[in-house]
């Protein structure tokens, strides 16, 4: 016992000081907390500058001589001398001997209690500090703080910052970028929220993974944000619950799967084969009932509201490597007896463990030294952001943004005005290529310059299907829009925002009234979204934000509620952006013979030099293919293509959309293992055919492309003044089957041409310059 506490409390009077009543009943009953505030009334003297404490830090200090003549004194590479016990116990004297003389007595009173009221929550610095405490244990810890009264939650602001880190690594992920962004936005309590919505072993160490970790953070980055910006606050994130990343080695474990793991380290070709069948081996495998409990009292917190599940792998979603698309996001109806609704969710969370191991997310790992990685799959279930109509249930519009903007269609527009692609209905055709539509592009920094703006653009590049769920189906449904607007008009929210009316080749951009909207001809243009909206100031603000905290440039997935107030963030992370510092000077005096093509319109600035090989696919001949399977087939000799051919020395032309999900006479079907190592890809449009290119920035499809360090340039040879000299790729031998057996049915669609028989001893150049609007491709010696 210190002579302090000892000599002080030996006394019964009523004026001894409540301070060393406390010391009195520690030094007897737990030495071990004396001694914890000691230390830290010690720090708390020391940060108040007071000299006597600093006296006594220096004491702490081994005395340290350059050069050790004796064994009593310590060198720089030398352990320090341990400090004698009772020296300890003496500066516990000695510290709240000073703190007598320097405080007041209520003040000492109030820092213990202050003190001992931070040792009640000792358990959460203790659970968040383990990285590998059990899933079940931190549930447990935080819902143990959740019930403490909110003064006995008061604690030191970097007592909380540790535990916020703690919980971050443990929850979320290790990165430091990550940490350092989002431990000024959180607290406590939003941790508490994710763990009592995620579902794993109890035992279990898993991540929330890294779609979950971008949407956490951009979510309280952005809450932050609410009272200085108007536009932000009714913005919301939908109800979400979350599979830890473990459960699919927990699922692998339980059905004895282990053989699939290497997998990833089988020929491309092999992988290609087998995943199917895996796929399906995974669909009839059972649930580990850690998972499945978890998903009924999910189901239960949704009810019947259409769900998406989406992946949330380890690696998704990280700086370099978003993994755009290469993982599965399914939709579930949630119709149906509850048995029924829990099968088809379980069906659609197992088709997401088997994704991992499908041929394209493998070979963009293979690519990015990521295939030794033990990748883990956690899963985001999300409620569909929409309403009720009629059968359908789906949001107003939806689609993507991106704080960066690399595709400008004009020369007002710069980088950091950004661009979104808006879609009514389900954001699905915002992210992918499907069918013959086209989604809205705006730049929120310029929402007045549109790409088009005649009556005719207006009309051929309007959306014409949107995507919904069918409830009573129960399934994911394309439907026109305009029997979509025919049937139910103005029920359907933000309508007036939504369309223009069309009436005898003219195009009213603001329809006055929606009364018998269904007897008029109506076409999606977003023009009120755009004039006469906060939206662009939303996604303006939220991009900025986004950018300047996360420090990187930033894409996220937004859908609305039922009005044009109501914003829902579905996902945030790092946008991708290909390799800087490219010379995009085009040089004078080209030789017309040299050049092959030219183009002048959405040019993206780049260059590739060095290309060997000429990949093309005659659009007149692919449009005749009336089988769906030989249309199929052509996308897999590309990808035979993709792997024989030296990587980067080669380029890719063809008609239409290049990787098109829908129809596929609109393009060549291909995933990214099919094209990653070609140099660039051109799109052909030929307007008589309606193979037009869809301008894709923002698809998972160029998201591809731009991480692949692959160009992309769209050709319109029907243009005046361009040069197209289609003939090249029929004047000089096809090598197709010389390196890819069994393809001589399809000499007439697909030719390869090796550049140096153009011109001996000659390669391609091809540069793009963006801000002139102009590309040219030309033999070089």
């Amino acid at each position: 016992m210190s002579p302090l506490i000892s000599n002080s409390t030996a006394t019964t009077g009523t004026d001894k000081p409540e301070w060393k009543i406390i010391l009195r009943l520690l030094s007897e009953t737990d030495p071990e907390l004396l001694g914890r505030l000691s230390r830290k009334m010690l720090n708390y003297l020391f940060r108040r500058k007071v000299e006597k404490i600093s006296k006594i830090m220096e004491e702490l200090l081994p005395k340290q001589v350059d050069a050790v003549e004796t064994g009593d004194l310590y060198g720089e590479n030398q352990p320090a001398p341990r400090m004698d016990h009772k020296v300890l116990e003496d500066i516990t004297t000695q510290v709240f001997r000073v703190a007598e003389e320097v405080l007041s007595p209520d003040e000492i009173t109030m820092a213990l209690h202050r003190w001992l009221r931070h040792e009640k929550i000792r358990f959460l610095s203790v659970a968040a500090g383990r990285r590998d405490v059990p899933l079940g244990i931190l549930r447990e810890t935080l819902e143990k703080y959740e019930m403490l009264p909110k003064r006995s939650k008061k604690m030191e602001a970097r007592d909380r910052e540790n535990i916020i880190v703690g919980l971050t690594r443990r929850l979320f992920t290790d990165d430091l970028n990550f940490i350092s962004t989002i431990r000024k936005h959180v607290s406590i309590d939003d941790f508490s929220y994710v763990i009592k919505h995620t579902i794993g072993p109890y035992n279990g160490n898993g991540k929330v993974g890294g779609k979950a970790a971008g949407l956490f953070r951009a979510e309280k980055i952005l809450n932050t944000y609410k009272k200085s910006y108007s536009v932000l606050r009714n913005l919301k994130v939908p109800k979400t619950w979350f599979i830890s990343s473990d459960s699919v080695l927990e699922f692998i474990s339980h059905n004895a799967l282990e053989e699939m793991m290497a997998i990833k380290y089988a020929r491309q070709d092999e992988i290609r084969q087998e995943y199917h069948l895996l796929e399906q081996v995974f669909k009839h495998s059972i649930m580990p009932y850690s998972v499945l409990t978890g998903l009924e009292h999910a189901l239960d917190y949704f009810g019947t509201t259409p769900l998406v599940v989406r992946s949330s792998s380890l690696l998704e979603d990280s700086t370099g490597a978003a993994f755009a698309g290469k993982y599965k996001s399914l939709f579930v109806a949630n119709q149906g007896t509850r048995q029924q609704r829990l099968e088809a969710l379980v069906d659609a969370v197992v088709e997401i463990y088997a994704s991992i191991f499908g041929p394209d997310p493998i070979e963009y790992r293979r690519e990015r030294g990521l295939l030794d990685f033990n990748e883990e799959m956690g899963i985001l279930i999300q409620e569909v952001v929409g309403t009720r109509i009629g059968k359908y249930y789906f949001p107003p519009f939806a689609g993507v943004a991106f704080s960066r903007n690399d595709y400008r269609w004009s020369p007002r527009i710069k980088s950091e005005d950004g661009i979104v692609r808006l879609v009514a209905g389900l954001g699905t055709r915002a992210v992918d290529r499907t069918g013959q539509d086209f989604p809205v592009l705006m730049s929120p920094g310029q929402p007045k310059l549109r790409i088009n703006v005649t009556t005719d653009e207006l009309i051929r590049y309007a959306q014409k299907n949107m995507d919904v769920v069918n409830l009573e189906k129960g399934c994911l449904e394309t439907v026109g829009t305009e029997k979509m607007i025919k049937e139910y008009g103005a029920k359907i929210p933000c309508l007036p925002y939504l369309v223009s009316l069309y009436e005898e080749g003219n195009v009213q951009l603001s329809p006055g009234s929606m009364l018998n909207i269904q007897k008029k001809d109506t076409i999606i243009t977003f023009h009120n979204l755009l004039e006469k909206s906060p939206v662009p100031l939303f996604f303006k603000t939220v991009l900025n934000i986004l950018e300047d905290e996360i420090g990187l440039p930033v894409d996220i997935e937004f859908a609305y509620g039922p009005d044009i107030h109501t914003p829902y963030l579905l996902q945030c992370r790092p946008q991708s952006v290909g390799k800087g510092n490219v010379d995009t000077t085009i040089p004078s005096g080209i030789e017309k013979d040299s050049i092959l093509f030219t183009a002048n319109r959405y040019i993206m600035s780049g260059a590739c030099h060095g290309i060997e090989y000429l990949v093309y696919v005659d659009g007149d001949q692919y449009d005749n293919v009336e089988s769906r399977e030989k249309l199929l087939e052509i996308g897999q000799i590309i990808g035979k293509l993709n792997k024989i051919l030296p990587a980067k020395k080669f380029v890719l032309i063809g008609p239409g959309r290049w990787g098109s999900k829908g129809d596929i006479k609109l393009g060549v079907h291909v995933g990214y293992s099919d094209i990653n190592n070609t140099a660039m890809l051109i799109e052909v449009a030929r307007m008589k055919k309606g193979q037009v290119p869809d301008l894709s920035f923002g698809t998972h499809f160029f998201q591809d492309l731009v991480e692949a360090d692959i160009r992309y340039l769209p050709l319109y040879p029907d243009d005046e003044d361009v040069v197209f000299k289609e003939e090249i790729y029929f004047n000089y031998r096809n090598l197709l089957t010389d390196m890819v057996t069994g393809t001589e049915s399809f000499e007439n669609i697909l030719k390869v041409i090796r550049v140096s028989e153009i011109k001996a001893d000659s390669s391609l150049s091809i540069i793009l310059n963006g801000d002139s609007d102009e590309a040219v491709a030309f033999l070089t010696d």
